[in-house]
């Protein structure tokens, strides 16, 4: 398995718990709408030389806040910016332009946290996410049942050729963060234990480690 085929999604508040979790990774996304560190912080942090994704929800911080966090995380040297299709567009247009002047990957990202839309409704989204700026296009949805997985999972032949991430969360929709991989996902997101997850049904990096070798190990072709 390839390192950067999963990326550990870390929630660590303190600049010392986050860079202990980076030492042990090859590939992560900080979360800085989770964390309290402050702008010094976040440039040592995504200036040591691993490709790392900065994301920063709505929620803890302010517009300002989070522009000023995720700016100094591209301007240190942030491999991929996550900044999300519902976001207000002068702050979205901001992070795209400045992410493009800095050599960093955009990721648009959709996120339904009580279900999934109709598959009419997500090829809208995806497409929505194209228009604004995205290289990659993230899509999650919350599975409520087997078809829901099915449904996002559809996505993948019907954008053959686009850099798309598209999983859903919950019990239901756990397949899909690994059949993401094997349909086209450039990576899929693990926590780094199983008491550390930062999104429903998230997977451990070790757990996920075990999951690919079996199923690699275990191809006929």
């Amino acid at each position: 398995m390839q390192d950067n085929t999963v990326c550990v999604s870390i929630g660590e508040k303190t600049f010392a718990t986050i860079d202990s979790v980076l030492k042990q990774v090859d590939f992560a996304e900080i979360r800085l709408d989770l964390s309290s560190i402050d702008g010094e912080e976040i440039r040592r942090l995504f200036s040591c030389g691993k490709p790392l994704i900065a994301t920063c929800r709505e929620g803890a911080y302010g517009k300002n806040q989070r522009l000023e966090r995720l700016t100094a995380a591209i301007c240190a040297g942030a491999a991929f910016v996550d900044v999300e299709t519902e976001a207000d567009d002068d702050f979205r247009a901001t992070v795209v332009a400045l992410a493009k002047q800095h050599g960093c990957r955009v990721i648009i990202s959709f996120h339904d946290f009580e279900g999934t839309p109709s598959v009419a409704k997500l090829e809208a989204t995806v497409e929505q996410c194209r228009a604004q700026g995205a290289d990659i296009v993230k899509l999650v949805t919350t599975a409520c049942t087997t078809a829901d997985s099915s449904k996002v999972l559809s996505l993948y032949s019907r954008f053959p050729n686009l850099s798309l991430i598209a999983f859903a969360m919950g019990c239901k929709g756990l397949i899909t963060r690994v059949a993401c991989l094997y349909l086209g996902a450039p990576y899929t997101y693990v926590a780094i234990s199983d008491d550390r997850t930062v999104a429903s049904g998230q997977i451990s990096l070790v757990r996920m480690k075990n999951i690919m070798d079996n199923l690699n190990n275990n191809c006929v072709i």
